[in-house]
């Protein structure tokens, strides 16, 4: 993949990047805010690999959705409002037994 096109991918993630050097290695680090990953690719990796390959690395494996069940059925909770995710988050678990 083009250096350009990885960038373009990056941006369209929501991911940050910054050109810089790690090892003597020059290349992009790349940054997931949401997931806190950091990783640092050689322009030469870029370059032969695919997108879907060098996202599988960004993401290190935390690309996952989180569900819920509330009321009989299932739901994801990454578009849920603040006072939603603090009401998930409030919530008790505990031991429920006869």
């Amino acid at each position: 993949m083009e250096i350009i096109s990885f960038v373009d991918r990056c941006i369209g993630e929501g991911l940050e990047w910054s050109d810089g050097e790690y090892g003597k290695v020059d290349g992009i680090f790349v940054k997931d805010p949401c997931r806190g990953v950091h990783s640092h690719f050689s322009k030469d990796v870029i370059e032969k690999n695919d997108w879907e390959t060098l996202k599988t690395q960004i993401y290190q494996g935390k690309d996952i959705y989180h569900v819920t069940r509330i009321v009989g059925y299932f739901s994801r909770i990454e578009n849920w409002n603040k006072s939603k995710l603090g009401e998930l988050k409030d919530r008790q678990k505990g031991i429920y037994t006869l």
